[in-house]
């Protein structure tokens, strides 16, 4: 077995939620982008128009879109909302937040230590949740254990958290972090299909926890990115 996993090409950006140019991401998170809208008492149709969502389109529960329009649909309602959680927590998290996430892990000699810090530092901005890193043998989890009822927007809330946090720790390395095995604590939604796309490993439900379980020799490789880096991907 060698002492590091094969390299693999670089991740999309942590705001992208899937990896593919095909119409895969369910409209379930459109739809909550829009709920979070309405909870702020502001209107959705200038970022549905810039990501080329119809808006007779988002209440089609069976409907699709692709990454970059979920991706331009994200990034626009975080900086409409002023709130890169859109709307998932008790408090706002104003936009860069994440951004300071990541250059506090930044320094960190290795991805473990990189994602610990990430972890811990999540907890400054929100107590809604926490986030936990595990290494046992073989394998790393990545948990998240939820503090308070997250609503109807619990799935898009802990589905993007974990991806967002494998994305960025993808980016330090510059290697995808491949999943071994997902887990949520809720029923398969009518769009579970999408999990196979969203994460490379099997997904199951009704688990105790939110999670993401992978190789944990990947824990030992070192940052690769610089400051400049960083200034570029944010």
């Amino acid at each position: 077995m060698p002492n590091h996993p094969d390299p693999a090409p670089p991740p999309p950006a942590p705001a992208a939620l899937l990896a593919t140019p095909t119409a895969a991401t369910p409209m379930a998170f459109v739809q909550a982008i829009v709920q979070a809208y309405a909870a702020r008492g502001m209107d959705a149709a200038q970022v549905l128009a810039l990501a080329q969502i119809p808006p007779e389109q988002v209440g089609d529960s069976a409907g699709r879109i692709t990454a970059q329009q979920m991706e331009v649909l994200s990034a626009g309602a975080m900086r409409e909302l002023d709130d890169e959680a859109l709307g998932w927590f008790s408090r706002r998290l104003p936009w860069g937040s994440y951004g300071l996430l990541a250059r506090a892990s930044l320094s960190a000699p290795t991805l473990g230590l990189a994602l610990a810090r990430w972890c811990r530092h999540h907890a400054l901005l929100t107590d809604d949740i926490t986030l936990h890193l595990h290494a046992e043998g073989q394998q790393a989890t990545l948990t998240i254990a939820e503090q308070r009822d997250l609503g109807t927007l619990r799935e898009f809330c802990l589905v993007s958290t974990l991806r967002n946090a494998l994305g960025l720790a993808s980016w330090f390395i510059d290697s995808r972090l491949p999943v071994l095995a997902a887990e949520f604590p809720f029923a398969p939604p009518s769009h579970a299909q999408a999990y196979g796309v969203l994460f490379s490993g099997p997904t199951r439900f009704q688990a105790p926890r939110a999670a993401v379980h992978f190789d944990a020799r990947y824990l030992a490789l070192p940052i690769t990115r610089d400051e400049a880096a960083m200034r570029q991907m944010l």
